[in-house]
């Protein structure tokens, strides 16, 4: 077996030797060998001098021209490696190459496709550090969780080891630290559909401070919380989207009307009913597009496809619709209110249609892990 260490690399001035040293010390299970494969980022503290003068056979050493963040870095990275398993590595000495055999225990003993490191698991030594900067660590770990239907103690942690086919099936975007919650995302969707066995095991941690050359901050917490729900496709996480994706549909429909009433001239009773109609229609299809992008995140990349799940989600839309009506129909004539029978109407569509979308127009195939 070989490892592939990538180390993302960006104006780490006086870390680069030390690190560099210890991670080609650091020993490795029998029979794994390793790579290591560098990417700097656009250092400009004199970061890179220094790494032109490493002529190492096991070394390779690739350049930014353009500072891309650690996520672009990551993706250089990883499209280099020739390993059977990825491991990342900071180039800040916060994290002990020494530890990588326990990394890669679970996936040597054939129990883990993709293993975290939590600093956070109890049995390891760690720095003792900024009590709100850790509860920002958990509390997007627990955002995370909860949106990804998988349990981690430690999502933003810099130790995660995986098998490099996983690489293959994943689309990493982002170029900051927002790539650490959308690689969680993307782990625990494939975790989802092919049933990938996710580990973690105790690291212990000495953690810088700002003054020392942290680099993450509180924009990134905020982007952080954005690719969560941007990215995990549970079902938590689309009906958080679906919620407020269903707003700007609603949106939609009413700007839509006032439009055709009030500067195309709708007024008249028929004309009123033909501009709800259309008005319906508008939000319909802003609705598709919205789901599709952010909802369910479909890649509009097959015209037909596209066509054919446009009529699927109509179909979907005017069966809840009808749905509604005769459940009106039938309240009403119960002797139930206008108001809660509306209430109750609309709880239902809502329902249907969610339903409907993800089973039946962005259905996604889950495939079961022998």
């Amino acid at each position: 077996m070989k490892l592939s260490i990538v180390i993302p690399v960006f104006n780490e001035l006086n870390s680069i030797r030390s690190i560099l040293e210890l991670v080609q010390k650091a020993p490795l299970p029998r029979g794994v060998d390793r790579e290591i494969v560098i990417v700097d980022d656009c250092s400009t503290d004199g970061t890179r001098d220094i790494l032109k003068t490493i002529k190492k056979k096991n070394i390779t050493i690739m350049y930014h021209e353009v500072n891309q963040g650690k996520g672009g870095a990551l993706r250089t990275g990883y499209a280099n490696c020739t390993g059977d398993v990825i491991i990342v590595q900071d180039a800040d000495l916060e994290y002990d190459p020494n530890e990588y055999s326990i990394l890669l225990q679970p996936i040597l003993d054939g129990k883990a496709d993709v293993v975290y490191g939590s600093r956070y698991l109890k049995g390891k030594h760690h720095r003792v550090l900024g009590y709100w900067h850790t509860m920002g660590n958990k509390l997007l770990t627990w955002i995370s969780n909860m949106f990804s239907n998988i349990y981690l103690t430690d999502m933003e942690t810099c130790y995660k080891v995986f098998k490099r086919e996983i690489f293959q099936k994943i689309v990493l975007t982002e170029n900051r630290f927002g790539v650490e919650p959308e690689f969680t995302a993307q782990i625990a969707n494939l975790a989802y559909r092919e049933g990938l066995e996710i580990y973690e095991v105790p690291i212990s941690y000495n953690g810088r401070t700002y003054a020392e050359g942290k680099k993450i901050g509180m924009k990134d917490a905020f982007r952080a919380v954005w690719c969560i729900i941007k990215y995990n496709e549970s079902t938590a996480a689309k009906l958080f989207k679906y919620f407020f994706m269903g707003l700007l549909v609603a949106v939609s429909q009413f700007l839509a009307m006032i439009f055709l009433v009030e500067v195309l001239g709708f007024q008249s009773s028929l004309m009123l009913n033909i501009g709800y109609a259309i008005s319906i229609e508008v939000s319909i299809i802003t609705g598709f597009f919205l789901h599709s992008l952010i909802t369910w995140r479909y890649n509009f990349s097959r015209f037909f496809d596209t066509l054919a799940k446009m009529a699927k989600f109509h179909l979907v839309t005017g069966v809840s619709f009808a749905v509604r009506q005769i459940l009106f129909y039938i309240l009403l004539a119960a002797g139930m209110g206008y108001q809660l029978n509306t209430l109750i109407g609309i709880g239902v569509a809502i329902l249907m249609n969610f339903v409907g979308y993800d089973k039946l127009v962005f259905a996604t195939k889950r495939i079961k892990k022998d």
